[in-house]
Protein backbone atom coordinates (compact mmCIF):
# COMPACT_ATOMS: atom_id res chain seq x y z
CA UNK A 1 0.00 0.00 0.00
CA UNK A 2 2.94 2.33 -0.52
CA UNK A 3 1.23 3.94 -3.53
CA UNK A 4 -1.75 5.28 -1.55
CA UNK A 5 -2.13 9.06 -1.58
CA UNK A 6 -2.37 10.88 1.74
CA UNK A 7 -5.73 12.36 0.76
CA UNK A 8 -7.19 8.97 -0.23
CA UNK A 9 -8.97 7.73 2.89
CA UNK A 10 -10.80 4.87 1.12
CA UNK A 11 -7.81 2.54 1.38
CA UNK A 12 -7.57 3.09 5.13
CA UNK A 13 -11.24 2.63 5.97
CA UNK A 14 -12.29 -0.99 5.90
CA UNK A 15 -15.93 -1.78 5.16
CA UNK A 16 -18.13 -2.73 8.07
CA UNK A 17 -18.84 -6.46 7.92
CA UNK A 18 -21.13 -8.49 10.09
CA UNK A 19 -21.32 -12.20 10.55
CA UNK A 20 -23.99 -13.76 8.35
CA UNK A 21 -24.74 -16.56 10.79
CA UNK A 22 -25.83 -15.40 14.23
CA UNK A 23 -27.48 -16.62 17.42
CA UNK A 24 -30.61 -14.99 18.81
CA UNK A 25 -32.55 -16.41 21.79
CA UNK A 26 -30.68 -19.74 21.60
CA UNK A 27 -31.65 -20.25 17.94
CA UNK A 28 -29.51 -19.77 14.84
CA UNK A 29 -30.25 -17.59 11.81
CA UNK A 30 -28.47 -16.31 8.73
CA UNK A 31 -28.87 -12.91 7.10
CA UNK A 32 -29.21 -12.40 3.35
CA UNK A 33 -27.73 -9.46 1.43
CA UNK A 34 -31.20 -7.98 1.30
CA UNK A 35 -31.20 -7.87 5.12
CA UNK A 36 -33.73 -10.69 5.59
CA UNK A 37 -33.14 -13.07 8.51
CA UNK A 38 -33.68 -16.73 7.62
CA UNK A 39 -34.29 -19.28 10.34
CA UNK A 40 -34.59 -20.34 13.08
CA UNK A 41 -32.31 -23.37 13.12
CA UNK A 42 -31.46 -25.43 16.18
CA UNK A 43 -27.75 -25.68 15.43
CA UNK A 44 -25.14 -23.35 13.98
CA UNK A 45 -23.99 -26.06 11.58
CA UNK A 46 -27.53 -26.36 10.23
CA UNK A 47 -27.74 -22.60 9.67
CA UNK A 48 -24.39 -22.60 7.85
CA UNK A 49 -25.45 -25.56 5.71
CA UNK A 50 -28.70 -23.81 4.77
CA UNK A 51 -26.79 -20.59 4.01
CA UNK A 52 -24.53 -22.54 1.63
CA UNK A 53 -27.59 -24.06 -0.07
CA UNK A 54 -29.25 -20.62 -0.27
CA UNK A 55 -26.16 -19.17 -2.00
CA UNK A 56 -26.08 -22.09 -4.48
CA UNK A 57 -29.76 -21.57 -5.27
CA UNK A 58 -29.27 -17.84 -5.84
CA UNK A 59 -26.29 -18.47 -8.12
CA UNK A 60 -28.34 -20.98 -10.14
CA UNK A 61 -31.18 -18.48 -10.51
CA UNK A 62 -28.74 -15.78 -11.68
CA UNK A 63 -27.15 -18.19 -14.18
CA UNK A 64 -30.56 -19.00 -15.65
CA UNK A 65 -31.45 -15.30 -15.91
CA UNK A 66 -28.32 -14.46 -17.92
CA UNK A 67 -28.89 -14.39 -21.67
CA UNK A 68 -27.32 -17.38 -23.36
CA UNK A 69 -25.27 -16.85 -26.49
CA UNK A 70 -27.09 -18.61 -29.26
CA UNK A 71 -25.21 -21.05 -31.43
CA UNK A 72 -25.67 -20.85 -35.16
CA UNK A 73 -27.76 -23.74 -36.41
CA UNK A 74 -26.90 -25.25 -39.75
CA UNK A 75 -28.92 -27.67 -41.73
CA UNK A 76 -26.85 -30.77 -42.30
CA UNK A 77 -28.19 -31.07 -45.82
CA UNK A 78 -26.96 -27.54 -46.65
CA UNK A 79 -23.50 -28.36 -45.31
CA UNK A 80 -23.44 -31.61 -47.31
CA UNK A 81 -24.54 -29.79 -50.47
CA UNK A 82 -21.83 -27.16 -50.03
CA UNK A 83 -19.17 -29.81 -49.45
CA UNK A 84 -20.34 -31.77 -52.49
CA UNK A 85 -20.16 -28.65 -54.70
CA UNK A 86 -16.67 -27.89 -53.42
CA UNK A 87 -15.51 -31.43 -54.20
CA UNK A 88 -17.02 -31.22 -57.67
CA UNK A 89 -15.16 -27.97 -58.33
CA UNK A 90 -11.87 -29.44 -57.04
CA UNK A 91 -12.27 -32.55 -59.20
CA UNK A 92 -13.06 -30.39 -62.21
CA UNK A 93 -9.92 -28.36 -61.57
CA UNK A 94 -11.75 -25.08 -61.21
Amino acid sequence: MANVRKSDRSARISPCRSERVFNKASLWYFRTREGRDVGPFRYESEARQMLTQFIRDMMAIEAQARPQASKPHFRLSAIAETAERALTLVRAGI
